[in-house]
């Protein structure tokens, strides 16, 4: 026997899915199992025609998206449109599992509300600037966007695979200059608008990856959220964004997210209240003025003038050493700063309070540290703190400052006129957004540094600027002149950080080919918000912070009138892989290292105990599953449906072939294209002359209505989809109770069948499309469908209309035995009759007595069924 192998889509590169095929005859290369092919319907749904339907429907949908895209025209404002985004992948080099989920999800909701008659607007791009290239092209000296072009390539493929329904004509990357001209033009409007701002600043350095990080992206162990090492402090001119500014515009439209897992109080936990605003106090060190800063905590900004001291939180004395050193200060030590004593004042530096120009001292103090945790010094204002209070008095501070009192309105406009900090109320939870980056793979900030007038923003009709490529002197390309002046200038060489790039993408889908604008604001206004935003949720407080905040701009400056960009998060959880770790060390093994003996697991190769664990997905812990290999072995269908059915969306799912999932999901399809075998063998018959029973149509259609109003209910509030699967998997048993005989007259059934499939379509369309061509190629048909259409353009099922029936009251024997409820269609007495003795209730009270009599009363709604046994009691009597 001669085995081939071949390949399902032709790719230069392995592909996804692997076919074996016995070539034992030149027949071997038919679809002999694909009805589509051969007209034939198989009985038995075998793992060959699996392969084969699967094989037949890739081929068929690529050329489907392909023309798609060719004829695509512009968007049909007419219709509703639904914006379904899945979160853009950083291409990194291969799609994980985690990938394969949340662009499942997308893609289903995507078909649903296709079928719904909406406008879809389903999107793909590259989230692509990062340090994974930029320390790649170190490592390996190449070019970062070569070695990022090459993962895109790769994983757009791996997707194309997948058969995904993106719409690819919209693609977008965001480190090509097409995408990051707009990047740098939100930069200048956040720049003309005075929210952003270049200042020196403690900031938080990652010494793995040598580059600056925001506070967000630092973990509760002060550790880099992407290297994982524990971050330095250090003090750096840098670029900030003002998000601050936007506090209270953030918290009050939070209301308006629909979401189900507590994004919203993550959002809020994250922004915190609004309970003041910082304010910059001049640093003296000796008795000089420094020329330094530092900015304070004020939870009553109309109280400044009134403040005593400033209190130096202890778990920042760090951060303020750092500060206090680069002053000038010589007493200053971290050490110096732990030897004193808390409600002491710090020796030798001062700070100088702007709004009445008093030298006031530094004490460490914790008292605030419960309210205002996240803030490295707060305001001390005697009147409102009690501690506050006991150490203005300890060090004789009571002095009465001799300043008019302020509202809190009129303190803000004094601290906008002084230029001394926020001149609007924040939370002290939060920080500006530190974006500088000192990397070169990033979007570079348009901004030249003249000698004369300072930083100076790059003119709009000179944007992009461009990446110096990697092997160019960075000392040469950031020569440039002044825009203002024609001075001897120098570019800036910070780049931005990733976020800003991701923070407006879904803006850009609404219009990716444009040139001339960041966006249509028509096109813009249409296509936002996002409906459905799906992604993982460790991406709902950073990244979604980010965006609304750029989005509330946008709103603010007129680029479009949505101020809140999503109106619906889909917070999928992670993929937990089995785990396998040596028991004394810890060390994490492949499972080819790992055997089992009796109940316990040891190391091949040291015979050491192994501990086994669900742990997120990675390639340090080697528990990952590379989705090539998953679906070469159980195709595309098989592989969708386990991400769907496994858990709902928003919960974690831990990957394991050995559970009841696939086998779940392959008797569901069994049952389904036995289903529509049943129904194909029986319109091979005549067309009925007589009709199907009407109690059982009733009954059918009762099942089909609830059904499409379970599955519509869950796709369109929590979008459970495993829950959906679960009510399909129902009425596919439902529908094998069902007589041969009723099959063939039944248009109930029909409808029922063509409803499941239809239903069922989001989720595996390469199967459901054969179920739909075998449907297509019956006989005769006894319901109206878009017969001439393809399943995945048939309308989505809706209830039909059922009249209210009739209830009559069933009596053996004068006493009630049942309730019996009769279609409206069964108006003859003799098939009332028939139906009452039919009932399985009466059928148990009748026993073996013949029936004597049969009284029915239409107008009473009654039937009574009197017995010969009971005539001759009552006669005896």
């Amino acid at each position: 026997m001669i085995t081939f192998v071949i390949t399902i889509l032709g790719n230069s590169r392995t592909p996804f899915f692997w076919r074996q095929i016995n070539a034992q005859s030149p027949l071997s290369f038919c679809m002999r199992h694909v009805f589509s092919d051969s007209n034939i319907w198989a009985k038995k749904y075998k793992k060959e025609t699996r392969l084969d339907i699967e094989s037949h429907w890739i081929k068929e949908f690529s050329n489907k998206w392909k023309e798609k895209i060719s004829t695509k025209g512009p968007l049909e404002k007419k219709k509703e449109k639904f914006y379904c985004l899945s979160m853009f992948p950083y291409p990194s080099g291969k799609l994980h599992m985690g990938h394969v989920r949340v662009y499942t999800i997308s893609d289903v909701m995507a078909h649903y509300h296709r079928m719904n008659g909406k406008e879809v607007i389903h999107p793909m791009g590259w989230d692509a600037f990062g340090l994974p290239a930029e320390n790649a092209a170190i490592l390996n000296n190449l070019d970062p966007a070569e070695w990022t072009e090459k993962n895109i390539a790769y994983m757009k493929q791996q997707m194309m695979d997948l058969n995904l329904c993106f719409d690819w004509d919209a693609e977008i990357s965001t480190c090509h200059p097409s995408y990051y001209i707009w990047t740098q033009y939100l930069f200048v409007k956040l720049f003309e608008a005075g929210l952003a701002y270049r200042k020196k600043a403690l900031v938080n350095w990652d010494p793995v990856d040598k580059t600056v990080l925001a506070h967000e992206q630092v973990d509760e162990h002060g550790c880099s959220w992407r290297s994982g090492a524990q971050v330095e402090k250090k003090l750096l001119e840098q670029w900030f964004l003002r998000a601050t500014k936007y506090t209270k515009s953030l918290l009050d439209t939070l209301h308006e997210i629909e979401e189900d897992v507590g994004i919203k109080g993550m959002q809020q936990h994250w922004i915190g209240s609004i309970d003041g605003c910082y304010v910059d106090f001049q640093l003296e060190v000796d008795g000089k003025i420094s020329g330094d800063s530092i900015s304070v905590f004020c939870c009553h900004p109309d109280l400044v003038g009134e403040a005593t001291h400033i209190n130096l939180q202890s778990q920042f004395l760090e951060e303020i050493s750092l500060l206090f050193k680069d002053a000038g200060g010589s007493n200053t030590t971290v050490k110096d700063l732990k030897e004193t004593e808390e409600g002491c004042t710090v020796k030798d530096i001062n700070a100088i309070n702007p709004f009445n120009d008093e030298t006031i001292p530094f004490v460490i103090g914790n008292h605030h540290m419960e309210s205002y945790s996240k803030a490295l010094s707060v305001l001390g204002v005697p009147c409102k703190h009690p501690r506050d209070h006991e150490i203005a008095a300890k060090y004789n501070l009571l002095i009465k400052v001799k300043t008019v009192k302020l509202t809190k309105e009129e303190a803000l406009k004094k601290i906008k006129k002084l230029k001394c900090g926020q001149d609007y109320m924040s939370s002290s939870n939060l920080h500006d957004w530190l974006v500088s980056r000192q990397r070169r793979w990033g979007t570079p900030i348009p901004i030249v540094h003249c000698p004369y007038h300072g930083p100076v923003t790059v003119p709009e009709k000179e944007l992009p600027i461009t990446l110096p490529h990697y092997t160019e002197n960075l000392d040469e390309w950031k020569k440039t002149t002044c825009p203002k002046c024609g001075r001897a200038s120098i570019k800036e060489t910070d780049t931005m950080d990733t976020f800003v790039d991701s923070s407006w993408y879904f803006m850009r889908f609404t219009d990716p080919q444009n040139e001339n604008e960041i966006f249509s604001k028509d096109k813009c206004n249409y296509s936002m918000p996002v409906d459905l935003y799906v992604g993982g949720i460790e991406h709902a407080t950073l990244h979604l912070y980010y965006a609304r905040f750029i989005s509330h701009f946008c709103a603010d400056i007129g680029l479009m009138k949505h101020r809140e960009p999503f109106k619906k998060i889909l917070a999928q959880g992670i993929i937990k892989g089995k785990t396998y770790r040596a028991h004394s060390s810890g060390k994490y093994l492949p499972q080819s290292q790992v055997e089992q003996n009796g109940s316990e697991l040891f190391d091949r190769k040291t015979k050491e105990k192994v501990d086994v664990t669900f742990e997120k997905m990675s390639k340090s812990k080697l528990n990952g599953v590379d989705p090539s290999e998953f679906i070469a072995e159980w195709g595309i269908t098989i592989t969708r449906l386990f991400v769907l059915y496994a858990a709902a969306p928003s919960e974690v799912i831990h990957w394991d072939v050995k559970t009841d999932i696939i086998p779940g999901v392959m008797r569901w399809q069994m049952k389904l294209w036995r289903c529509v075998g049943r129904l194909i063998e029986a319109r091979k018959q005549p067309s009925p002359k007589t009709c199907a029973d009407p109690v059982m149509e009733y009954n059918i259609a009762q099942q089909t209505n609830a059904t499409i109003k379970q599955v519509t209910d869950l796709f369109e509030t929590s979008c459970t989809l495993s829950a959906a699967i679960t009510s399909l998997m129902t009425v596919a048993r439902y529908c094998h109770g069902i007589k041969d005989e009723t099959i063939q007259s039944s248009p109930e059934y029909e409808r029922l069948v063509c409803t499941q499939v239809i239903m069922a379509t989001p989720m595996m369309p390469h199967f459901t499309s054969e179920l739909w061509t075998g449907l297509q190629g019956m006989n005769y048909n006894l319901t109206s469908q878009k017969w001439n259409k393809p399943v995945l353009d048939q309308e989505w099922p809706k209830p039909t209309k059922l009249a209210e029936p009739q209830k009559f009251r069933v009596l053996v024997n004068n006493k009630y035995c049942t309730k019996l409820i009769v279609p409206n269609e069964v108006t003859k007495d003799e098939e009332l009759i028939k139906l009452a003795l039919l009932h399985s209730k009466v059928v148990k009270a009748l026993k073996t007595n013949p029936v004597q009599r049969l009284d029915l009363r239409k107008d009473k709604k009654l039937i009574n069924v009197i017995t010969d046994q009971f005539i001759k009691i009552n006669n005896k009597q």
